[in-house]
C-alpha cells in the first residue's frame, strides 16, 4: 500500500506543478487553485506512504519521478525543449531510480 500511495504522491505533485506552470504567476485563480490543493493531496499522500516506506528511499523516488514526469510532460504540454545534456541527466535520474528499487 505503500508505493501506491507514492504512486499518489508522485501523481499530484506532479499535476500541482503543471498547474502552477499554466496559472500564470496565480493570476490564473482556477488553475491557482487545483495547484494548491494538488499540493495538499500530494503532502497527505506522502505521509501516508511513509508509514509503510524508508523516508530516504520514498522521498528520493518521489523527487525523481516527479522531476522527471513534469520535464516530459512540459514537452507535450508547454512545448519545452530539452537538449542532449539535460535528457542524459533525466536518464540519469531513471537509473537512479531503478537502482533505489535494486536488492
Amino acid at each position: 500500500m505503500g508505493y501506491l500511495y507514492l504512486l499518489l504522491t508522485i501523481l499530484t505533485e506532479t499535476a500541482a506543478v503543471l498547474f502552477m506552470k499554466s496559472s500564470n504567476g496565480f493570476q490564473q485563480k482556477a488553475s491557482s487553485l487545483i495547484a494548491v490543493v494538488a499540493y495538499m493531496l500530494s503532502f497527505v499522500f506522502l505521509t501516508l506512504a511513509l508509514k509503510k516506506l524508508p523516508v530516504g528511499t520514498a522521498n528520493a523516488i518521489w523527487a525523481g519521478a516527479s522531476t522527471l514526469l513534469v520535464a516530459i510532460l512540459g514537452v507535450f504540454i508547454f512545448k519545452e525543449s530539452l537538449n542532449a545534456r539535460q535528457m542524459i541527466f533525466l536518464g540519469l535520474i531513471v537509473i537512479g531510480l531503478i537502482g533505489l528499487q535494486w536488492d
